[in-house]
């Protein structure tokens, strides 16, 4: 990865049928989309090691309504 500059990297997923469900349900709830990103980077540095930085970031993502496109 170049200093300063942007990566961009595929995460590849399964998502179960459950997950598409409860995703509708609370959809459909609420008009949002609530989510929890738990991940951790594991970087391995020449002279310091193998480390891993926790990651962590919670919140609800608000969905547009007819209202706010027109």
């Amino acid at each position: 990865m170049p200093a300063n500059g942007n990566t961009v990297m595929e995460v590849v997923s399964d998502v179960s049928p459950s997950f598409l469900f409860n995703l509708m349900k609370d959809i459909g709830a609420d008009w949002d989309i609530d989510y929890d990103f738990d991940v951790g980077v594991k970087l391995n540095l020449p002279i310091i090691g193998s480390f891993t930085i926790p990651l962590h970031k919670k919140g609800c993502l608000k969905l547009p309504t007819l209202s706010d496109l027109f």
